[in-house]
């Protein structure tokens, strides 16, 4: 009861850095579907491909064996063993590519849901996965539920593939009694694929879904409360990238806020490429002196002069104003008291060029 109550009040979204720790503890939304969909992918490709190859060596072996039938003396150790390494040996080579092929398929699975992901915390024993009640829980739970729909479906797909091939393959299968041994692998071979293409089409649809399923249900178990969120942030406060990240975040506010005043200005101090400088001084509007309402270097002067030009601010090259203003004047701050004079001088000869 107090289970379901503490689960009823977390009703917020994880955050990132929640996220990231389950992460770090292994703890991802996976879904197994996607891996029995490249499971499934795999054998398709082994039934098409590589079993081919794979049904020669073992014919070769099987012809070998029969041309030396009265060759190899039972009682000659020797020779019983140099036969069993080569039957030993050939099914070896049929099938590491075959289990290859597999093996990668299925590692291909998890790492296109999740990226790489090295952690030992999965494996770590842990007392509560094998607690009776908890085991109950699950037992009883909608994954478990959706688990033994995706199960059926899968059960009544297949089966109804394997009823329809052999149905509609009767006749070959009868035809096949007196035939020769490659006609019956070619016909098995094609028949396996039928039922697995039929199995692929279904998992992909199911392997969609499940993606879907998982990831709701893993960001709806770990929800967190008002609290929680709370004691998060108290902590992260001194989290020297969380501090970063936040210097970031004010300075890019502060950046779009300072463009955003550049229409406002009346003109723009340039040297002439690499500072750029918006002032702005209008008297009516209780200016006491002409107040800097954006500042930059570099790519952020050139989208100043960008702004300026957009809205037809005048812009006046002086490269030791400009310089002054960048390195004295904070943005939205009134221009100290020796700038007077030479920025007046300015403000009046853009004044005069208007007028013109």
């Amino acid at each position: 009861m107090a289970d379901d109550e503490d689960q009823g009040s977390k009703t917020e979204e994880p955050t990132e850095q929640k996220l990231r720790k389950l992460r770090e503890d292994g703890n991802v939304p996976t879904s197994r579907e996607v891996n029995n969909l490249f499971a499934i992918l795999g054998m398709v490709i082994l039934a098409g491909l590589a079993a081919p190859w794979g049904f020669g060596k073992i014919l070769e072996l099987a012809a070998a064996v029969i041309q030396n039938a009265g060759v190899t003396q039972l009682e000659d150790g020797a020779s019983v063993g140099a036969a069993l390494v080569q039957v030993f040996m050939t099914f070896l080579i049929a099938l590491v590519p075959l289990l290859g092929i597999l093996m990668v398929l299925g590692y291909l699975g998890g790492f296109l849901q999740n990226g790489a992901i090295y952690s030992t915390k999965p494996i770590t024993p842990n007392l509560e996965k094998i607690s009776p009640l908890a085991g109950f829980k699950r037992l009883f739970s909608l994954k478990s539920l959706a688990e033994f729909v995706k199960g059926i479906i899968k059960m009544l797909v297949v089966g109804a593939a394997i009823v329809m091939v052999v149905y509609g393959q009767k006749d070959s299968m009868l035809a096949l009694i007196n035939g020769e041994i490659s006609d019956l692998l070619y016909l098995t071979q094609k028949m396996l694929l039928w039922v697995l293409g039929a199995a692929l089409a279904v998992m992909i649809v199911l392997a969609i879904v499940d993606v879907l399923f998982q990831r709701f249900q893993f960001l709806k178990q770990h929800r967190m409360s008002r609290y929680e969120m709370k004691e998060e942030m108290r902590d992260s406060e001194g989290d020297p990238h969380m501090k970063a990240r936040r210097r970031q975040i004010q300075r890019e506010r502060s950046r779009k806020r300072m463009m955003a005043n550049v229409p406002k200005a009346d003109v723009v101090i340039t040297n002439p490429t690499h500072y750029a400088c918006a002032l702005r001084y209008k008297p009516a509007e209780g200016d006491a002196a002409p107040i800097l309402l954006a500042k930059g270097v570099d790519a952020v002067a050139l989208r100043i002069r960008e702004i300026a030009k957009e809205n037809d601010i005048p812009l006046f090259e002086d490269r030791i104003l400009a310089r002054q203003l960048w390195q004295d004047v904070e943005i939205d701050d009134a221009i100290p008291v020796q700038l007077y004079e030479v920025v007046a001088k300015v403000i009046a000869l853009v004044a005069k060029l208007k007028k013109a």
